[in-house]
């Protein structure tokens, strides 16, 4: 075929013919470029600055028995934890194996304050996986803390707090749905049946994994199942005792009292916000007369219970100083003590109580086995269930009838404890 004729033009040399669109070509270009990146960068920034976040580290600090920890993912063997451990990463797996173990995992830590913000209480056989523990990184940051927990298994207590300069957002996976709490305090069981959620303070929503959702709010009892089903209902228990969390103001529900000679140096109860993000009722008392003292905390009742069959009373307990071992000489001289005064269907005014400590007499010391009490580790939290007094104390002579108080109280010569989350709980 012929050629001749014909020009054939390199790409190079057709931009050069034509150089005025291929300017604007480049101007439009890089205009565009600009337009993007003056959008992208201050976009990345401020997102950057809203939404980057680092790992936490929460704290472990078994109450009773020992704790079994995957401190990875990929762990085979668990670390078998007794005491305190503060470094808890994200990913870890703790289990709860021992019918008598507890254990808890303190949660977010407000940098400005140094304050926990939540905690998790372990029980037997519980099987939890810390998923996320997050801070933003920059203070100007409007995120909240963010944590996600797996509950695999098993019976758990969570309390969530709210910061004076940030919000917290708790977030729980069961197999059956997801759960989102507010600031609050939650008690949930998980079983192959289902999930189920007590709210004793707070918001929870549930949202099922077949994709129905509810919101519930305190006092009420919500459930995931199995089977696809959700609702809720009110707790079928109802606790006779008022601000049982220690929610400010205080004194209104639960005055306190000091029982100690003229000379010596009185007790002290004092409501504060505890380390781990609940509220507390911490008695204290150290001076450098060895005379008894007394401080506590009271509340009226004045509940009938003659309709109920079962009634029980819990409670949190921390004992961190006792100067006197076991009960004291007297039986009666605990770091902390709960007392019930109540009416049996006679008539007759009379009282149950319970006490906690530490301290074994040492070698050397006489004092009496303890009675009603059970022995606690120093510095941890322990929850407290009793018996059904119901039944307890129908056995032990006649079936109470009228609830008259509540209080708790240390006594001893110095001494200091912590109590949090009170219930009397009857149904």
């Amino acid at each position: 075929m012929s050629t001749q004729g014909t020009t054939w033009r390199t790409p190079t040399a057709r931009w050069r013919e034509n150089s005025e669109r291929t300017a604007w070509i480049v101007l439009l270009t890089c205009f565009a470029i600009f337009v993007v990146l003056a959008i992208a960068i201050p976009t990345a920034g401020v997102y950057t600055l809203r939404y980057a976040s680092v790992a936490q580290v929460a704290r472990l600090e078994p109450t009773q028995g020992t704790v079994l920890l995957y401190d990875r993912p990929e762990d085979a063997e668990p670390v078998a934890i007794t005491a305190q451990r503060d470094n808890i990463h994200e990913g870890a797996r703790i289990v709860a194996a021992d019918e008598a173990t507890q254990a808890t995992l303190a949660l977010n830590s407000d940098l400005t304050t140094g304050d926990t913000l939540g905690s998790v209480q372990l029980y037997a056989g519980t099987d939890l996986t810390l998923q996320h523990l997050r801070r933003p990184v920059f203070d100007s940051s409007s995120e909240p803390f963010r944590t996600e927990l797996v509950l695999n298994r098993g019976q758990a207590r969570i309390f969530t707090n709210q910061s004076d300069s940030r919000a917290i957002e708790v977030t729980l996976h069961t197999p059956h749905g997801v759960i989102l709490l507010a600031p609050g305090s939650y008690q949930v069981s998980v079983a192959d049946d289902g999930t189920e959620l007590t709210v004793r303070a707070g918001e929870a929503t549930l949202s099922h994994v077949a994709g129905d959702e509810l919101t519930t709010g305190a006092g009420q009892r919500a459930w995931l199942s199995a089977n696809g089903d959700t609702g809720q209902a009110a707790t079928p228990e109802i606790n006779l005792v008022e601000n049982g969390n220690f929610t400010p103001p205080v004194l209104d529900s639960w005055p306190s009292y000091q029982i100690a000679e003229a000379s010596t140096t009185p007790g002290k109860v004092q409501f504060s916000e505890g380390e781990d993000g609940r509220q507390v009722a911490q008695f204290v008392r150290m001076g450098d007369e060895k005379l008894h003292t007394e401080v506590g905390i009271r509340q009226e009742v004045k509940k009938a219970v003659n309709v109920y069959d079962d009634l029980r009373i819990q409670l949190d307990v921390k004992t961190l100083f006792q100067s006197l071992p076991g009960a004291g000489s007297l039986n009666s001289e605990f770091p902390l003590r709960a007392e019930i005064s109540y009416r049996d269907i006679y008539g007759k005014d009379l009282t149950w109580g319970h006490g906690f400590y530490y301290r074994e007499p040492e070698e050397g010391e006489a004092y009496p086995p303890v009675a009603d009490g059970t022995r606690v580790r120093q510095g941890q939290w322990f929850t407290y269930v009793s018996p059904n007094l119901i039944e307890l104390l129908t056995a032990q002579g006649t079936r109470p009838a009228y609830i008259d108080s509540i209080r708790i109280y240390a006594s001893g010569h110095n001494y200091q404890s912590m109590a949090s989350e009170v219930y009397l709980l009857a149904e």
